[in-house]
């Protein structure tokens, strides 16, 4: 991530076998630990809808807001019923990256209207 967040996020989107973007304008440097964690947790949601929602289109977002680095993906896809998954290793990296920092994730969906994946790190 050599030349920042949002370029490394733009190239993921462009790479995806799925129709996917990324907006991640306005956004600066952040700590090495804090860009990889955003990173990481967005490629692991791509991924999830790759494999779950392969004719999904997905879209990236990452902005600041209220002293926090906020991210959003989310994909157009089957999406599922939360109460009956089960949380798998994507999650749990996901869960376990992010609160390493002081963040969090949750994961949203509604079966027939997609999935998104929702993450926050606080920055101050």
């Amino acid at each position: 991530m050599d030349n920042g967040l949002p370029e490394a996020l733009r190239a993921v989107a462009s790479r995806s076998p799925l129709d996917a973007d990324a907006s991640v304008d306005g956004i600066g440097r952040f700590t090495p630990d804090i860009e990889a964690a955003v990173y990481f947790c967005c490629l692991e949601a791509l991924q999830n809808a790759a494999k779950h929602a392969p004719e999904a289109h997905v879209h990236i977002k990452v902005w600041e807001d209220q002293g926090g680095l906020l991210f959003t993906v989310g994909d157009d896809g089957p999406g599922f019923d939360p109460a009956r998954a089960s949380a798998g290793h994507g999650f749990m990296n996901m869960s376990d990256r992010l609160g390493a920092i002081g963040g969090s994730v949750r994961w949203d969906s509604t079966p027939g209207a997609g999935s998104t994946v929702r993450g926050s790190i606080p920055l101050t």
